[in-house]
């Protein structure tokens, strides 16, 4: 049973409970009825009302507290699970633990983690229904906010080992002290056989919370079990010696800061207990990967480098953000922009006095503060210093050539959109890329595969570079999704696609004589379209002596343009009569209208076509074939023509035929490389084809015709979205650039632009253009950097 709360993420409706939650601005009773039309039979209510009468076949469970009644099922379908749960606590540093986990301990185990900070009382739940029967290990966060939350979210997760990560300020608005909060955050081990941690206070306080549990302290202490001593850092890397029951070996942590080093301890700590052999720690510690919420080094303008760490806001992440600034290039001065600190509990005036004096003390040479609360407390702050009300003032204001040869510690809460400044200081490149989001595709996956018949296999177009996103990366997503085939347009993208892992069968839809032997050799599948290349084929497979190799054959009924009719059915069979190296494994034909409603009529001729003439060639032979005729829109209109496959294409990258809400998978950006005021009744561009109505400020961004970029949007046709507002193209697509009207916003260089994307849709460009988004998507050029990010 499927488990939801949320409307927008119902997959397979009929394998669905609904938890119908209510919030300050949402009620989950709104959409019970909606998802009774969907499909949707279970419903779990705190409150009965009038119209749920006529939803017949509607299973009410009535509840007092709906939340409450989730995290009871939760509890109970965590405890009816067979994994190994691992819960993880503190002020920061939880998702990085779980996610350097899941990357550390993969190898060895299944390994399930909660999805991206899904830690609250809400999020746990969530979280816990998603172990599986075949997961061994489950990493689980817990996070806090009020006294009293921890011992729900332990009654739920129930830790078999805990990590306790960090102690700070972050969420300490609703908490007396420190030692209120950490007592709190310990009630989660109170159950544990063993509890992960820094040695220290804090650990010792977990301690007396559960006598029982075995503490593995690490750090540089003699105390510590795991004793740790950092021999040499750099820019890029920590190395540690590890001292652990009498052996001891080295790490190489690939970031040096001490947030980094204090969260992969953390989490060397469990491959310790997991008995995984030293060396395989070392080797897997050293390819760890960034995860996006941990600060980033970039590099800036004017020699300058940027530590990005926008991410969270307290006093404790910013002393360990400010020791990553004092270890960087001690040639360049340092500079710090910081927002004011959010809920942290602590006096406001005590507070940034400390802030002061720890700037003095790493020897920081400008500060910017950013907010109300800093400015307040301007006076504390004795070197060269600026105070801004927001960030809009700010970018504003400042001038890029202000920054010069200086490490700069972008530090803010999330709220002041501190990205904004990244992008105004980061160093300018070609940074127009095309962002495929994985997680929006897995979505859109699942959205058809609940459309299918259980048994029915799903074949999947990768052509043409995956419509756009990138074949090798895309196919890898697929395979570990279980999809049953990949479907490509020629032999070359197959072998692509072998010698980057994939194994699952490929098909090629256009196979050419000349490539034969290449197919063979990577086990690529033809499609057969004529009984010239089934005899071409299956005389290749004669002089490489290999015998039941599977094809794909086509039939023509009604797309005319490639594929056998019914007069070929009796040469086909006469082929058959004698032994032959090839074996059809299915037989297939392509819908011409399927997507559009006036030709239904059409799409069913096409399908009892497809029927006779497969019937007419299975009764000659004894094994079963195959059968598939529904695309992306024949899977969505006409699911009940799924016989034993269904081939998804354009629906994968979130376009729908039938009006469903799919997810956008593709977002071509770019950034806004230059400003320029420029006066009413002048020209832009090339040809002199823009017109400026007004004192304009024209900005340029660096995408062009040769990016993929379609000339027809010039001159206004075209929008793109900068700072949440549309602006139109003006001028002339060149050829590289183009130029945008941006007098209405506060825009500014570095200021990411979305082309297309989640605001955008492609289905929009399409139609500007005349044309289908496939051939949108498909433009994109290969040059434009792909971006794959997945939560």
């Amino acid at each position: 049973m499927e488990i939801s709360i949320d409307s927008r993420s119902v997959i397979a409706p009929e394998a669905t409970m609904f938890f119908a939650l209510k919030g300050k601005n949402h009620d989950g009773h709104d959409y019970v009825q909606g998802l009774y039309e969907r499909g949707v039979r279970d419903f779990v209510i705190s409150e009965k009302r009038k119209e749920f009468a006529g939803l017949k076949e509607a299973r009410f469970y009535e509840v007092e507290n709906v939340l409450e009644a989730l995290q009871e099922y939760a509890g109970r379908y965590r405890r009816e699970k067979k994994a190994e749960v691992i819960g993880i606590a503190g002020s920061n540093g939880k998702t990085i633990v779980k996610e350097w986990l899941y990357q550390l301990l993969s190898g060895n185990f299944s390994v399930y983690r909660s999805p991206r900070s899904y830690n609250s009382q809400v999020g746990v739940p969530l979280s816990l229904c998603g172990i599986g029967e075949s997961t061994q290990i489950a990493l689980i966060e817990a996070g806090i906010s009020f006294p009293g939350e921890m011992e729900k979210l332990e009654q739920m997760i129930r830790p078999d080992i805990g990590i306790f990560t960090h102690l700070g300020d972050a969420h300490g608005e609703n908490f007396t002290s420190l030692a209120e909060k950490l007592a709190e955050k310990a009630i989660l081990f109170r159950h544990c056989r063993m509890v992960i941690g820094q040695q220290g206070e804090a650990l010792e306080t977990i301690r007396s919370f559960n006598g029982q549990a075995r503490i593995m302290s690490w750090g540089e202490e003699e105390e510590a079990e795991v004793r740790c001593k950092t021999l040499q850092k750099n820019e890029k890397e920590r190395k540690v010696v590890i001292s652990y029951q009498g052996k001891s070996f080295e790490l190489v942590i690939p970031f040096p800061d001490e947030a980094a080093y204090e969260n992969c301890m953390n989490a060397v700590c469990v491959l310790l207990w997991k008995k995984i052999p030293f060396e395989h720690i070392a080797e897997r510690v050293a390819s760890l990967q960034p995860i996006a919420m941990r600060m980033e080094i970039k590099e800036g303008i004017n020699d300058c480098v940027l530590i990005n760490d926008y991410y969270n806001s307290d006093a404790a992440s910013f002393h360990l953000a400010l020791n990553t600034l004092m270890m960087q290039d001690e040639a360049k001065e340092r500079a710090v922009i910081l927002s004011d600190f959010i809920d942290t509990g602590s006096e406001e005036k005590v507070l940034y006095q400390e802030i002061a004096e720890s700037l003095k003390r790493a020897e920081v040479s400008l500060f910017i503060g950013i907010g109300s609360q800093l400015s307040r407390y301007s006076s504390y702050f004795p070197m060269p210093a600026r105070f801004y009300a927001d960030t809009d003032s700010f970018l504003k204001q400042e001038n890029r050539e202000n920054f010069r040869e200086q490490v700069i510690l972008i530090k803010g809460a999330r709220q002041f959109r501190f990205e904004f400044i990244a992008g105004f200081l980061q160093k300018q490149s070609h940074n127009t890329v095309l962002e495929v989001d994985m997680d929006a595709m897995i979505a859109n996956l699942n959205y058809f595969r609940a459309l299918i018949p259980e048994h029915t296999q799903l074949a999947v177009m990768v052509k043409a570079f995956s419509y756009g996103s990138g074949s090798g990366e895309v196919a890898s997503l697929l395979q570990y999704q279980g999809v049953d085939y990949l479907m490509v347009a020629f032999a070359d993208e197959g072998v692509a696609l072998r010698a980057e892992g994939i194994s699952i069968p490929i098909a090629v839809m256009n196979p050419q004589p000349e490539a034969f032997d290449n197919m063979i050799e990577f086990c690529l599948e033809p499609e057969i379209y004529s009984l010239e290349i089934l005899r071409a084929f299956d005389r290749v497979l004669v002089k490489h002596g290999i015998e039941n190799y599977p094809v794909h054959l086509k039939l023509n009924t009604g797309m005319n343009r490639s594929g056998l009719d019914r007069k070929d059915i009796p040469d086909l069979l006469a082929f058959f009569k004698e032994k032959r190296h090839v074996r059809i494994q299915t037989v297939f034909s392509h819908l011409a209208g399927s997507d559009e409603a006036r030709h239904d009529a059409f799409t069913r001729q096409q399908v009892e076509c497809f029927s006779t003439m497969t019937r007419q060639i299975q009764q000659h032979f004894d094994h079963k074939i195959m059968r598939h005729i529904l695309n992306s829109a024949g899977i969505e209109r006409f699911p009940e023509y799924s016989f034993d496959m269904v081939r998804l294409g354009i629906g994968l990258h979130g376009i729908s035929a039938a009006g469903a809400v799919l997810q956008p998978v593709s977002s071509f950006k770019t950034y806004i490389s230059s400003v320029r005021n420029v006066p009413a009744d002048q020209t832009i561009g090339y040809g002199r084809r823009g017109i400026t109505k007004r004192d304009s400020r024209i900005a340029v961004v660096p995408v062009g015709y040769a990016d993929g970029l379609n000339r027809h949007l010039s001159n206004g046709k075209g929008e793109m979205l900068v700072r949440g507002k549309r602006v139109p193209i003006i001028g002339n697509i060149c050829m590289d650039t183009c130029m945008l009207d941006v007098t209405d916003t506060d825009t500014q260089v570095g200021d990411e632009v979305e082309i297309f994307g989640k605001d955008i849709p492609v289905t929009e460009i399409a139609e500007k253009l005349d044309t289908i988004p496939y051939e949108v998507l498909t433009g994109v050029a290969q040059r434009v950097k792909r971006i794959y990010f997945k939560e």
